[in-house]
């Protein structure tokens, strides 16, 4: 049977996840805008930075997006340079 503190726990856990789902979501709206204006190296790289930025998200902030895409592309092999909030590059690191 399933008491109050289990039931709290799993409310608690939903807003986590919701939470870590709108930070995703924010820090895929620019890179999404650069590819569909520039193109992805491949699918895989693609995967790989979104695998990267939903690890990222658990536990940071909103306010953390753009910290979170920084970090998540560059664990992935590439560098970002900003223009503003906005990507202004997506280079593969050699």
């Amino acid at each position: 049977m399933i008491g109050p503190a289990e039931i709290e726990d799993m409310r608690l856990d939903l807003l986590a996840m919701d939470a870590r789902a709108r930070l995703y979501d924010a820090a895929l709206i620019p890179l999404n805008r650069h590819w569909a204006e520039r193109g992805a190296a491949s699918v895989g790289s693609v995967g790989r930075i979104c695998e990267r930025v939903f690890a990222r998200a658990e536990d940071r902030p909103l306010t953390d997006w753009k910290a979170v895409v920084t970090e998540a592309v560059a664990e992935a092999g590439f560098g970002i340079v900003w223009n503003g909030d906005s990507v202004a590059s997506l280079e593969a690191r050699s």
